[in-house]
C-alpha cells in the first residue's frame, strides 16, 4: 500500500497538473489560504474546462483529496462523525443506480452491434473493418492460365472503390511514387501517365490510382533468381521462365518496382505485362472493365 504522506503529495502534484490544464489557476487547489467559494470554483471549471476528460481527471483528484482527508481525520480519532460537514455527504445509491444505468445501456449498445446510425461512429469503424477484409482476384496470364492475387484495399475509409487491369508493354510512361506515410503509406500511386506511353494508349490508367500488383519473370525451378540474371541466363532456356503476379506492398522503392517490371523481358520485348490498379471512385470515373473479386474457398 503507498503510505498516506506520498499518496497526498501524488494528489496534489495530480491537483496541480489538473490546474494547468484548465487554466492555470492556483485557486483551484482549494486549500486553506486560497480557498474559493464553491461557486467560483465551479465557475472556474466551467470556463476553462473543454472535455469530459479534462472533469473526469477533476473527478478523480478531487475523490483522491476527500480519501486523504477522511482518512487524517480517521488517524485523529475524530472519525466519520455527524460533524462532517454537510458537502461531504455523498449519495451512494443515486451515484450507483445512475453509473448501472449508463452499464446497462452501453451492454445494449454493444449487443445490437453499435446501435448507432448510419454514418456514426460505430458504422464508420464497421466499414472500415470491412474494407480492410483481404479481397481474393483471379489474373489471366498467358500462359499460366488463372493465377489468384489476395489484395487489401487502400482505401479504407468507406469510400466506394474500383479494382481493374490492364495489359502493357514497356516502355509503360507511368510516373510513381512509394508512399511512405499517411492513411495510403505503403502504396505505389500514380502522379502522372506520360502521353505516349504504353500505358497512357489505353486511356485507362489515371492519376491518382493505385498500382497494387504487376506480372514479373522467375525462375520455375526456385522463384528466386535475381532479376540481372534473367538476361544472361535466358539464351537457349525459355521454358525455364514463367510470368506470376506479385502484390507490390512486397516491394520497398520505386527503383526495385522498375526492376522487377524490367525482368518480363527475359521472355521477349514485346512480352505484356498485367498490372492492377485501385481506383477512388470518388475522384475518378469508373474505368471500363472492372476486375471483380472471387469468393475464397
Amino acid at each position: 500500500m503507498v503510505p498516506a504522506h506520498l499518496r497526498w503529495k501524488r494528489s496534489l502534484c495530480a491537483l496541480s497538473v489538473l490546474c494547468a490544464v484548465l487554466g492555470g489557476s492556483s485557486r483551484l487547489l482549494g486549500f486553506a489560504g486560497c480557498r474559493p467559494q464553491k461557486s467560483e470554483r465551479l465557475q472556474d471549471l466551467q470556463v476553462h474546462a473543454s472535455s469530459e476528460d479534462v472533469w473526469k481527471a477533476a473527478y478523480d483528484a478531487e475523490m483522491e483529496r476527500n480519501e486523504l482527508l477522511r482518512e487524517q481525520l480517521r488517524s485523529l480519532d475524530i472519525g466519520e462523525s455527524s460533524d462532517l460537514p454537510e458537502a461531504c455527504e455523498v449519495d451512494w445509491k443515486d451515484s450507483y443506480e445512475k453509473l448501472a444505468a449508463c452499464n446497462q445501456e452501453l451492454e445494449e449498445t454493444l449487443r445490437s452491434g453499435g446501435g448507432l446510425q448510419a454514418g456514426g461512429r460505430s458504422a464508420q469503424v464497421q466499414q472500415q473493418t470491412a474494407a480492410m477484409k483481404p479481397l481474393v482476384f483471379e489474373v489471366p496470364l498467358p500462359e499460366q492460365g488463372n493465377e489468384r492475387l489476395e489484395l487489401v484495399r487502400y482505401f479504407t475509409d468507406g469510400r466506394e472503390v474500383a479494382f481493374y487491369m490492364i495489359r502493357a508493354r514497356l516502355p509503360l510512361g507511368l510516373q510513381l511514387t512509394k508512399c511512405n506515410s499517411g492513411p495510403l503509406k505503403g502504396a505505389f500511386l500514380v502522379e502522372d501517365v506520360v502521353e505516349g506511353g504504353q500505358a497512357w494508349q489505353g486511356g485507362v490508367v489515371l492519376a491518382g490510382d493505385i498500382l497494387h500488383a504487376v506480372t514479373v519473370v522467375m525462375d520455375r525451378a526456385n522463384l528466386g533468381i535475381k532479376t540481372e540474371d534473367f538476361v544472361s541466363n535466358v539464351v537457349g532456356g525459355l521454358g525455364r521462365w514463367r510470368q506470376t503476379i506479385l502484390d507490390t506492398s512486397f516491394i520497398n522503392t520505386v527503383e526495385d518496382l522498375v526492376a522487377q517490371m524490367q525482368s518480363n523481358k527475359a521472355m521477349g520485348t514485346d512480352t505484356e505485362l498485367a498490372l492492377v490498379f485501385e481506383r477512388d471512385l470518388s475522384e475518378s470515373p469508373r474505368p471500363p472493365e472492372v476486375l471483380d473479386p472471387v469468393e475464397a474457398e
